[in-house]
């Protein structure tokens, strides 16, 4: 339901094929180091109270991030800078599709709609969407945790993925050399 003029592509050279919605602060392309509430935030108050509620914490960068049918993430890390090191990121699917395939730290992954996920960015991560005409929607965004919250996440129980020699092939295949990106 958010109109198509406040959907862009301001986001690292890894994510050409995705548009977002910043709902908390910016792209870091564009240099501005804090992170205020976007007024397009005021007319999602569920997503809103989402991110305030899901993950206890001071909520940083959130976004709404679409992946086009047919395209991939390129493989990165986010380690270039404290932020990324200092936050967790939680990955929230709002409309995505078994097609969808998500590369973290050598397996592949597939977050169900509804559910939430933190995804450790610090480690290689990508997306390969293989859905033919359906984009892949996440709401995105990172918490600056307590000490209660870093003693929560540590006791939550670490998801198996899977190998798969083919799509990993494929993936490298697609991709140019793994970048250190901020997001």
């Amino acid at each position: 339901a958010i109109p198509a003029e406040h959907w862009g592509n301001q986001r690292a050279p890894v994510h050409q094929h995705t548009r977002s919605v910043f709902l908390k602060g910016y792209p870091p392309a564009l240099g501005k180091a804090d992170d205020p509430e976007q007024p397009i935030l005021n007319q999602c108050p569920y997503v809103r109270d989402l991110m305030r509620n899901l993950f206890p914490g001071r909520v940083g960068k959130s976004l709404l991030a679409s992946l086009q049918s047919g395209a991939i993430v390129y493989p990165h890390t986010d380690n270039a800078n404290d932020y990324f090191v200092q936050s967790y990121r939680i990955h929230v699917p709002v409309f995505t599709n078994q097609s969808i395939h998500i590369f973290c730290n050598g397996q592949f992954f597939h977050m169900a709609e509804g559910e939430a996920w933190l995804l450790n960015n610090l480690a290689p991560h990508a997306v390969i969407n293989d859905h033919p005409n359906l984009d892949r929607v996440h709401l995105i965004f990172d918490v600056f945790p307590d000490k209660g919250t870093v003693q929560m996440a540590d006791n939550l129980p670490e998801v198996e993925g899977r190998v798969d020699a083919g799509l990993f092939g494929r993936l490298m295949a697609l991709s140019r050399p793994i970048e250190n990106q901020n997001l």
